[in-house]
């Protein structure tokens, strides 16, 4: 028998974010239905740790309450108190860098794995991969393991993607913030997958805006890939940005 109550204690500990009850429901079906017959014999540790995995995992708005209060205006002024917000990137977009610029270093990449081995931080090209809704450890590791430096044993290096300044649009499942980066953050990137969950400890708004503006030292990326987002990658985004450009270029 999963600890419900123990699990959803030590998530709110970790992330300061309460789960909400059907979603833990369902959480507990799929540990249970991982660890088998040692369900009820599984240390707590090791089923916060199963639990931790579908959370990253999740939508949101369906497994957590919200932590972001907003004002009169609606803005988020303030980040909760304590072990930070728990959010979930909505949008992502390096808006120092031209969009056409971005698609060529997304082309020139993609040249570059056809030619050799696909890198092992790309999941498995199996579609068949996340149809489960059971997310393990190494699927986990997968998705968030950085991008390697060489990827040939020729010695070719891979083409990176530029990063100059990220803008993010982050969620707590009901309300959403803008952020911004001035300096680059190593761990962002903008090629983490839309649902990644961030775990937001500090940062200032700019107002009138309600701006957050992120630093290194005040931001967590958690990892997580929502299968309903699996879609939207960086080349899908980009293609789709490009071809509304176009088409608003071709309006009479």
């Amino acid at each position: 028998m999963i600890d419900s109550a123990g699990c959803s204690a030590a998530i709110k500990r970790k992330y300061g974010v309460s789960v909400r009850p059907q979603w833990l429901e369902k959480c507990a079906s799929h540990i249970e239905a991982e660890l088998a017959d040692n369900a009820s014999g599984a240390h707590l540790e090791v089923q916060t740790r199963l639990a931790i995995e579908q959370l990253l995992h999740s939508e949101i708005s369906e497994s957590c309450f919200p932590v972001l209060a907003v004002d009169s205006q609606q803005q988020v002024t303030r980040l909760p108190a304590g072990t930070g917000a728990f959010l979930q990137i909505q949008e992502i977009m390096d808006v120092g860098i031209s969009k056409h610029a971005m698609w060529e270093a997304v082309r020139e990449k993609e040249a570059f794995e056809q030619r050799g081995v696909r890198p092992s931080y790309l999941p498995d090209l199996d579609d068949d991969n996340d149809s489960s809704g059971v997310f393990t450890a190494s699927t986990q590791n997968n998705a968030t393991q950085a991008p390697p430096e060489s990827g040939q044993a020729s010695g070719e290096r891979e083409p990176k993607i530029p990063h100059s300044m990220l803008k993010l649009v982050l969620t707590d499942g009901q309300t959403r913030v803008s952020a911004l980066e001035l300096t680059p953050i190593p761990q962002l990137h903008v090629e983490l997958p839309i649902g990644t969950k961030v775990l937001v400890k500090s940062g200032r708004f700019l107002q009138p805006t309600g701006v957050l503006i992120l630093d290194a030292s005040g931001i967590q990326v958690l990892g997580g890939a929502p299968a309903q987002y699996k879609q939207f990658t960086l080349r899908s985004r980009l293609r789709s940005y490009l071809d509304q450009t176009r088409a608003a270029a071709a309006a009479p």
